[in-house]
């Protein structure tokens, strides 16, 4: 019996211990659920930043084409050779003497 007796005290402390354990390992076990969840959550924004950021720089790369294109085409339509092509079609001409007065 004294054997018994001794394995049997020995149980019990083990018992309550791991009955006063329960609520800290259910709190560790939520706040790992907790973790996981935020962690998964900031990857999928990270992810969608990506994506945004992405289709930011082509819509960029697209305006500065499109930039490119329009400044072209402004240097084409105010050239000195097409003004004074298209002049005489809408009755304009060099101005005569006296037209121009230069302010100081």
């Amino acid at each position: 019996m004294g054997a018994t007796g001794r394995n049997a005290s020995l149980k019990r402390p083990v018992k309550a211990k791991t009955k006063r354990l329960w609520p800290i390992r259910v709190v560790l076990a939520v706040a790992a659920a907790v973790m996981g969840y935020a962690l998964l959550m900031v990857r999928l924004e990270v992810t969608q930043e990506g994506y945004r950021l992405s289709a930011l720089r082509l819509e960029i790369e697209q305006l500065r084409s499109e930039n490119q294109r329009l400044r072209l085409e402004a240097a084409e339509l105010s050239a000195d050779q097409r003004l004074r092509f298209l002049a005489p079609k809408y009755g304009l001409q060099p101005p005569k003497p006296g037209q121009v007065v230069i302010m100081k």
